[in-house]
């Protein structure tokens, strides 16, 4: 009993199931008075009344075959905007037929009968190529021209339609600039974008483009409330239903024009030095409008800076501030960001300031004076440590080429028996100041010994000493002492 209650339940529901499932249906509506057509193929001739065929909610539908009776009640298999599985046309039937039904009748004002016979026409032209079908004047009557313009309008339209847009391009911007494309405007849609947009009356904008992006639009079809659909039967005429028909995506590449410059800040100091820094050692970036762009600043030591996404273009670097102890570089440096290269690299180097400690040495005896080869000097900096080792050569001279600070200079060593030179500061802070001294050693003056026996004896020889520092003549007190003794002398003799 229960498998018997269950088998009943199971067909009940199968059968509500069924009745519930609506199949469209299709009738021959009203005959379209003075519209007759002639269809040939095969040396048979095929004439009729030109009538509409509409579905169950009082649509329109077209025949898909020229040659196949249309017959009521039966049951069809649909095929809905994406028409693939229907294999009775090709592709590119289909799209042409799509188009046909969307700008026939019913388009704009496409409103009178005779709109859709036309449109029925075209549709059997591109079904059958090799079929003469043809208007006539009555019923199986003699061909005649008709709808001429009518037909080009629709063809005009179907042509059209498929045409990739004048503004399909790809979009080379500046970085940080505006990009507005006037004629991608509310007649499309977009359907695909990796950038940010919006779009309004006067068209697709980006207000400010940093980055490259693609964007797929695409025409909107909105015309009718439902997608184009076949209706395919093995029994009766093939029908097709007007709907929106499904648009190609087009894609266009927006691509930044951009780059950066890479500013390598170097310190050359191929001389000693403790006392320069690089510390606010300023470059400003500006591009070609002389507009500020970017500025570069240093710490102590040595700085390569990248900047930020930059338009292409010219561009100009200028020192604007100097560290300590280096020359200001007055010249203005130009990179260019382009295709060809988008990442200028710019090496800018920082000459230190340096020059010369010069000495001319003399060693002299009194005011002559002769240039003194051997003596040794040592420069120290501020902080004690040495810096050069200088000797003097034949012609007295010696050099130290050293960088911005304070130095002492010291000599250290000199000829046997004459003075040493006071030490001395050298402050180099520019190139154009001479750093150079002339130096003397004097002889050291000797001290006379009288001998215990100068009374007893006048000495042979006595050692002639002149001070150096002075002009005044030197006066013989040996010979005047000499000569008081031996007066001395002959007096005690005499007596």
């Amino acid at each position: 009993m229960k498998k018997i209650l269950i088998l009943i339940l199971f067909l009940s529901t199968i059968f509500l199931f069924k009745s519930n499932v609506q199949a469209e249906s299709f009738v021959e509506s009203n005959y379209i008075n003075g519209e007759f057509i002639n269809k040939v193929k095969d040396n048979k001739t095929y004439y009729m009344t030109m009538q509409f065929i509409k579905d169950s909610k009082g649509r329109i539908v077209y025949c898909l075959e020229p040659f196949v009776d249309f017959k009521t009640g039966q049951s069809y298999e649909e095929y809905e905007g994406d028409l693939s599985g229907y294999a009775n046309l090709t592709k590119e039937q289909k799209r042409e037929i799509e188009l046909i039904i969307y700008y026939g009748y019913g388009y704009g004002n496409r409103v009178e009968d005779k709109w859709y016979v036309i449109t029925q026409y075209l549709i059997w032209k591109v079904v059958d190529e090799n079929a003469n079908i043809y208007f006539t004047k009555t019923l199986n009557g003699s061909k005649i021209d008709k709808y001429i313009n009518e037909i080009n309008e629709i063809k005009t339209n179907v042509e059209k339609h498929d045409i990739k847009p004048s503004f399909l391009n790809d979009y080379n911007v500046d970085y940080g600039k505006s990009l507005i494309i006037r004629e991608l405007n509310n007649d499309y849609e977009i359907v695909d974008a990796n950038i940010d947009y919006y779009k309004n009356e006067n068209g697709f904008q980006i207000d400010v483009v940093h980055e490259s992006g693609k964007i797929g639009f695409r025409k909107i079809s909105n015309y009718y409330e439902n997608k184009v659909m076949i209706f395919d039967s093995a029994n009766s005429q093939d029908l097709i239903r007007p709907g929106n028909v499904e648009e190609q995506v087009y894609n266009f590449n927006i691509n930044v024009k951009k780059g950066r410059i890479t500013v390598d800040i170097r310190k050359v100091e191929d001389v000693y030095t403790i006392e320069s820094s690089l510390k606010d050692t300023c470059y400003e970036i500006r591009n070609e409008n002389d507009i500020f762009v970017d500025k570069i600043c240093t710490g102590d030591e040595y700085l390569v800076y990248t900047t930020d996404d930059l338009p292409y273009g010219e561009y100009s670097i200028e020192q604007v501030s100097v560290g300590i102890g280096y020359k200001k570089d007055d010249n203005l440096y130009k990179v260019t960001i382009s295709d060809k290269d988008i990442n200028p690299y710019i090496i800018l180097n920082n000459l230190l300031i340096k020059n010369f400690i010069d000495i001319v040495k003399y060693e002299c005896i009194g005011d002559e004076c002769l240039f003194e080869e051997g003596a040794i000097f040592k420069v120290v900096d501020k902080n004690g440590d040495n810096v050069c080792d200088l000797i003097t050569d034949k012609e007295g001279f010696t050099f130290c080429e050293v960088g911005y600070g304070t130095y002492d200079v010291s000599q250290i060593k000199g000829k046997d028996g004459y003075t040493l030179v006071d030490s001395y500061k050298e402050k180099i802070v520019d190139e154009d100041t001479m750093h150079r001294r002339e130096l003397y050693d004097y002889l050291i003056k000797e001290e006379v010994e009288i001998p215990s026996n100068i009374f007893n004896e006048i000495p042979d020889v006595y050692e002639e000493v002149r001070p150096p520092d002075t002009k005044i003549d030197f006066i013989r007190y040996d010979i005047i002492l000499g000569s008081l003794f031996l007066i001395i002398f002959m007096i005690k003799k005499i007596t």
